[in-house]
């Protein structure tokens, strides 16, 4: 039923998961960044009919040479397509099965920084690990220490050296037996080492400063009531997410908190540097509160829809209807109470995504001034409905390898790139009216982009 996939999901969110919204200073403390990208080829859209007709691309990753790495979804199928930097074909392979190099159930996909690509797969709990021309060379088992086997990664990020693996975990539920697992992951960043010869052991890189404690329960998948109480405190909105990516050299940069901290940790157990801008959270106030629970519920109730299975309820046998219509209200309010007895963190978090350059560029990305863009982005997470307008409204900071703030770009002119690569190489993903993905490669300008030992821009002005 679909109402009960948008329960979980967004469930889940509220555990930990969630992200946050926060205001911010007025926009004359920005230094403005002008997002004028060089672009160098597109491919894919409404009139492709060869290899670059995409479906729904999910994963996109550059090599050290500059080749795109590209995963497209296409039902239950996924292929991967490898792309020189004028946009020409290099490989294109992927097949579902169960045999060695094949496909089961693919949940990331990242490129390799010397050539290839490593398809995470959690159908055959193993790392798979491709050449730049599609052939399969072996599989490394998966060995996570200290963490459940439900456990599935959140983001993944190859290194832009060796060959090693940083990811997180996300939140997940499992249903077994008439039970449902729900487990509520945790903040720490792992690295994993895909030099050995059988299995990979992911260990901690660097942790997360811990919001909320950590849960594990399970309960009947029958009872709502049940579902709700084992939830408990775990309900709270406004939980700053953990994000991260990696630097050269081989460590990562991350932020875990409301306030605008960017954490550089070079190597597990070093002492980690803190950089960022002296912007503040907003606090959680009462008004806030109230507005968020409104806004819940109103996301809540929308996915409902009436259908089970994509059938409508009209369409179903008169007691079975009856059914289900009590089991959506009684889980309806439940919801109503979780809702309504929910904590909340006492600020608003003013950072929703972090992404570097191959150079060390940091680039964070903030919320918009509506702190609900927070609500919205899990309601639409939840039931797969167009994003409000507001859920895109935000900046980018550009911070240099050194901390020193350069500038900042509009999410109004240019998104958050969905990839970065080496020379000031960025992709990014269009879709049109009908869905369909262009993928569109540009270059960055001297003014954002940093090579290696160059002077930061600007750097009289920056914020650490």
């Amino acid at each position: 039923m679909r109402f009960s996939r948008a329960v979980w999901v967004t469930l889940l969110a509220a555990c930990g998961g969630g992200t946050g919204g926060a205001s911010v200073p007025p926009a004359s403390e920005d230094r403005p960044l002008e997002a004028d990208f060089e672009e160098v080829y597109r491919i894919g859209g409404i009139a492709a009919e060869g290899w670059d007709a995409f479906t729904e691309i999910v994963n996109m990753d550059f090599d050290a040479d500059g080749r795109l790495y590209i995963r497209d979804e296409a039902g239950s199928s996924t292929r991967i397509v490898v792309v020189d930097g004028a946009g020409g074909l290099v490989a294109e392979f992927g097949r579902m099965g169960d045999g060695p190099g094949e496909l089961r159930d693919v949940g990331h996909m990242v490129a390799r920084p010397g050539g290839g690509a490593v398809i995470v797969d959690n159908g055959h709990r193993a790392y798979l690990l491709f050449g730049p021309d599609g052939s399969f060379e072996r599989a490394i088992g998966f060995a996570i220490q200290g963490a459940s086997e439900t456990a599935s990664a959140e983001a993944v990020r190859s290194a832009r050296q060796g060959e090693t693996l940083f990811l997180t975990r996300r939140p997940d539920a499992r249903f077994s037996s008439g039970d449902v697992s729900v487990e509520t992951g945790d903040r720490t960043i792992y690295h994993v080492s895909l030099t050995e010869a059988d299995e990979a052991v992911a260990a901690t890189f660097a942790e997360g400063w811990e919001a909320l404690p950590e849960r594990q329960f399970t309960m009947e998948e029958a009872d709502p009531s049940d579902m709700f109480d084992a939830l408990g405190d775990a309900f709270t909105y406004f939980v700053p997410s953990l994000v991260f990516d990696v630097l050269p050299g081989g460590g990562v940069a991350y932020s875990d908190s409301s306030a605008y901290a960017v954490k550089i940790q070079p190597a597990p157990g070093a002492p980690v540097r803190v950089v960022g801008r002296p912007l503040h959270p907003e606090p959680v106030t009462e008004p806030l509160r109230e507005r968020t629970r409104a806004r819940m519920m109103e996301s809540f109730e929308s996915s409902a829809t009436g259908e089970v299975s994509g059938q409508s309820m009209d369409d179903l046998p008169p007691a079975f209807r009856a059914q289900v219509a009590a089991m959506m209200e009684e889980v309806l309010s439940g919801m109503r109470d979780a809702v309504a007895n929910a904590d909340f963190m006492p600020e608003v978090p003013l950072v929703r995504d972090l992404r570097t350059t191959w150079e060390g560029t940091i680039w964070v990305q903030r919320w918009g001034s509506d702190p609900l863009a927070q609500i919205d982005a899990q309601a639409t997470l939840a039931s797969g409905a167009p994003a409000r307008e507001e859920v895109a409204a935000g900046w980018i900071d550009v911070l240099s390898p050194e901390g020193e703030y350069m500038g900042t770009l509009s999410l109004e002119e240019t998104p958050m790139p969905d990839a970065f690569g080496p020379g000031g190489l960025v992709a990014f993903v269009e879709t049109d009216e009908f869905d369909v993905p262009t993928i569109i490669l540009k270059r960055l300008p001297a003014t954002i982009h940093l090579e290696s030992g160059s002077p930061t821009p600007g750097a009289e002005g920056g914020g650490r």
